[in-house]
């Protein structure tokens, strides 16, 4: 490049736009030489003009810019070889004061006939930057919170794509993260699940929001782990869902112990039925030894009445029916007692209420005959049958007419135990059992279902609890509340079979 003349801001225009200019203007001549500085630039740098002018341009820059700027000039006066003219870049600057801040720097090549030179224009970007290195901290942060979540998490993108999981995840199925990038997530999940996976990352994809639902994940050594599965789809500004997060959380050490939790219940079910046929024990040998007697007496009837030889078939119609009718009578007891003394997994099946009534009665009526007191019925009729296990519901029958003839046996406000059932709406059935006792306290009353709580002497206080479980776990509810008589009402209310079909 030939030698230039030095250049001098002499031109107005050219010096009203130094003094304008939002951007720090910097012009050099050929050598490297400051020939105009502007206002901006004085902000920038804390130098006036008049400080710098004719100065090398390198006295603006930190080391090592310093020392090789004037190597840069110099070889392009002798090459013509660009090394940053024409291109914007990245460079540290320095202030007056010795400080040192990042710019963009775009630097062109001017001519005006025998005068050349160069002019920079410099921004200051050192916000920028700021918020770039917040940005990056914030990235890693998010990055290191993903991938060392206690939590296993995936992100998937609007298809189900798994775009990257953290290493939780990846152990929870036993497998490698590597092997996970870029599968379908419904391809981990068992087969009859997938639909279910697949249909909620749509509405996802679609409406945003999040889901939860329970499904079944495939390890890697083939085994299945049922989890929770949140979902959330990530948005834009607009709102547009951009990619989809997943975190699952392992739900078999759960489903574990509500097995373990299901068959201590039915034992101690198994146990409290025992424990109430045992206390019974006089009373139904008692119903079951009446129509044995009977039978007894009408066979020996029917037996002299052969032996005499004037017997007709018409003679022996009647007791032989008394006969069956006795016989029918000490099978229910029997049938009655035996189904509640058994243990069996709990079986839930459609039922007809009344017909459950019907066949605990006999097992405690000759405890309220004994106490004096009156078993009265109330069957509504075209009643909705229930999903229930019939001895379990028995079992909370049981419990309740023997708790209501013990608080109405000597007592002096009535003899009389309600057994009634009816609709309380379309979707519920109920059987209430009602006494005319003297009714429970109020104290009483707020602990009835809890635990180990009673009011009688030698109770363990888990027959109401249990009933209340029983009722519970049946999509149901057992209630108590003090009567029109003064006495004790429970009401057990179960959901009819079609609303019990219709729920989730």
């Amino acid at each position: 490049m030939p030698d230039s003349k030095p250049f001098a801001v002499a031109h107005d225009p050219l010096r009203a736009l130094l003094e304008a200019a939002v951007d720090a203007i910097v012009l050099i001549d050929a050598d490297g030489r400051i020939a105009a500085f502007s206002r901006s630039a004085e902000a920038l740098f804390g130098y006036r003009a008049a400080q710098v002018l004719g100065e090398n341009v390198s006295m603006l820059m930190p080391e090592p810019y310093r020392g090789e700027h004037d190597h840069y000039i110099g070889n392009y006066k002798d090459t013509g070889r660009r090394r940053i003219i024409g291109i914007g870049r990245e460079v540290v600057a320095r202030r007056r004061d010795g400080s040192t801040f990042p710019i963009d720097l775009s630097v062109g090549e001017y001519a005006d006939g025998e005068v050349r030179g160069f002019v920079g224009i410099l921004r200051d970007i050192s916000e920028r930057k700021r918020q770039e290195a917040q940005l990056q901290r914030s990235a890693e942060e998010l990055r290191r919170i993903f991938e060392f979540a206690p939590t296993a998490m995936t992100t998937t993108d609007l298809s189900g794509g798994i775009v990257r999981v953290n290493r939780e995840f990846a152990d929870l199925l036993g497998r490698e993260v590597q092997g996970l990038l870029n599968v379908g997530l419904a391809e981990l999940l068992h087969p009859a699940d997938r639909v279910a996976a697949i249909e909620v990352l749509q509405a996802l994809a679609r409406d945003g929001g999040e889901r939860r639902l329970e499904l079944r994940y495939l390890r890697g050594d083939g085994s299945e782990m049922t989890a929770l599965h949140y979902s959330a789809a990530v948005t834009d500004a607009e709102g547009r869902p951009q990619m989809i997060i997943t975190e699952l959380v392992d739900r078999s050490a759960m489903l574990e112990i509500t097995r373990e939790a299901d068959q201590l219940r039915e034992r101690l079910m198994h146990a409290s039925r025992l424990g109430q046929l045992g206390e019974m024990v006089s009373g139904i040998a008692h119903e079951v030894n009446q129509p044995l007697t009977a039978i007894a007496n009408y066979a020996s009837a029917c037996r002299r009445l052969l032996q005499s030889g004037a017997a007709k078939a018409e003679d022996l119609i009647g007791p032989l029916d008394k006969i069956a009718t006795q016989a029918e009578r000490a099978g229910q007891v029997i049938r009655g007692l035996r189904t509640l003394a058994r243990r069996q997994e709990s079986q839930r099946r459609e039922l007809a209420v009344n017909d459950l009534v019907r066949e605990v009665l006999p097992l405690v009526e000759f405890d309220a005959r004994q106490s004096g007191v009156r078993l009265r019925t109330l069957f509504a009729e075209g009643l909705p049958t229930v999903r229930a296990d019939g001895v379990q519901i028995q079992q909370v029958l049981l419990n309740l007419i023997r708790n209501a003839v013990e608080a109405v046996a000597g007592s002096e406000h009535g003899d009389v135990v309600d057994v009634v059932t009816s609709l309380v709406d379309p979707t519920r059935v109920e059987i209430h059992v009602a006494d005319r006792g003297p009714g429970i306290p109020a104290e009483a009353a707020a602990r009835l279902f809890e635990p180990f709580y009673t009011t009688k002497p030698h109770g363990m206080g888990l027959g109401l609890s249990i009933c209340e479980s029983i009722a519970s776990a049946h999509g149901g509810e057992l209630s108590y509340y003090r009567n029109e008589y003064g006495g004790a009402t429970f009401a057990l209310r179960l959901p009819c079979q079609a609303c019990a079909q219709e729920a989730p």
